[in-house]
């Protein structure tokens, strides 16, 4: 697992749109959260950032974390995010 916090080196990951596996983007409101996952060279990045509404997904300060398929197989089927919408999304991607 490697981190990445606001303002760091995501912008040297190159992640392009092919690398977006699921997308989970909260309901509308105030203040909005997105979690994506990308796939990148084997391992899965999964970016983390939230909003509010005087601002667009644009203006966010996103944070990433690089996990090994393993170490997201065990997070996707972990009890705490079971009725998570976005891992849902990652158990139904992996056949889980």
């Amino acid at each position: 697992m490697k981190n990445f916090g606001k303002g760091s080196m995501l912008n040297n990951l190159n992640l392009k749109p092919h690398n977006i596996i699921v997308a989970y983007t909260s309901e509308i409101d105030y203040e909005m959260h997105r979690m994506i996952l990308a796939e990148l060279k084997g391992e899965y990045l999964i970016l983390d950032g939230s909003h509010c509404s005087c601002y667009d997904f644009d203006e966010t300060d996103w944070c990433g974390t690089l996990f090994t398929r393993d170490e997201l197989m065990k997070l996707a089927t972990a009890e705490y995010n079971s009725k998570s919408p976005f891992w849902s999304m990652v158990r139904v991607y992996f056949g889980i």
